[in-house]
């Protein structure tokens, strides 16, 4: 179950989104290189340190766009207050809320009022198989080779927050097969993690994340299982109609 945690918070459907994945992997990493702003510098960490808040909420919209102009958009609200975190889906046909808690870890459905338990839920039942996706644990254990070079582009307010503009350009280093994917990053100093970011990869697909809606003062109620709410199990939800496939990719 550990991996439901571990799973990132910038869920992404392409391996050049993994970029996010780097942005915040990197705040317990020192960069010793100033970049000035059009200076390029190949790095395998960004020119900046990253660190999400102890507490805050947030609305994250990530907005996928493929070869053929198929759009997908998804919109979640998501909290933090120091070990409680809250992840609800705002698009699709039921809402469902994620809860990160020390005794647990809990799927709320506010509509059915019910919730379940996942802190004892098999990884692949809950997930479903992940086999062949580009975010399978497989799959980012035996990527390529990247090499990833940062451009500093400047100050520009982004929802009304001040952001300093980046452009990262990632390029697989493989034999046979070079890729890359080039990410544009709108980071936010004061809280110290990216706003918005705008993925474009070789294959045509876009991927956009931004943050919007930001508070740092967040209700402790949010972190809650609300009163009046039965429990259920799994099968429960998969008799009543819900695929356990809609649970794959969640954290």
């Amino acid at each position: 179950m550990s991996t439901l945690r571990k799973r990132t918070k910038f869920a992404s459907v392409s391996v050049a989104f993994l970029i996010l994945v780097t942005i915040s992997c990197a705040q317990n990493q020192k960069v010793t290189t100033e970049t000035n702003t059009g200076e390029t510098v190949v790095s395998s960490t960004p020119p900046f340190q990253t660190k999400e808040p102890e507490r805050y909420r947030a609305t994250r919209t990530i907005t996928t766009i493929d070869a053929t102009g198929e759009t997908v958009v998804t919109k979640n609200s998501i909290a933090r207050d120091g070990e409680l975190r809250r992840d609800e889906a705002l698009t699709g046909p039921q809402r469902k809320v994620y809860l990160y808690l020390p005794e647990g870890k809990f799927l709320l459905f506010p509509e059915m009022k019910s919730f379940v338990e996942l802190t004892n839920v098999d990884q692949t039942q809950a997930s479903g198989n992940n086999e062949g996706s580009d975010t399978s644990p497989d799959r980012l254990l035996h990527t390529e080779p990247l090499v990833t070079s940062y451009q500093r582009l400047g100050a520009e307010t982004i929802n009304g927050r001040s952001t300093q503009k980046y452009r990262a350009v990632v390029n697989g280093s493989g034999e046979t097969n070079v890729s890359g994917s080039e990410t544009v990053i709108w980071f936010d100093e004061a809280l110290h993690m990216p706003l918005k970011s705008e993925t474009k990869s070789g294959g045509g697909k876009r991927v956009t994340m931004e943050l919007s809606d930001i508070s740092l003062d967040v209700d402790r109620v949010l972190f809650q299982v609300p009163e009046g709410y039965q429990k259920i199990t799994l099968s429960d939800v998969s008799r009543s109609g819900k695929k356990l496939t809609e649970f794959q990719g969640k954290p």
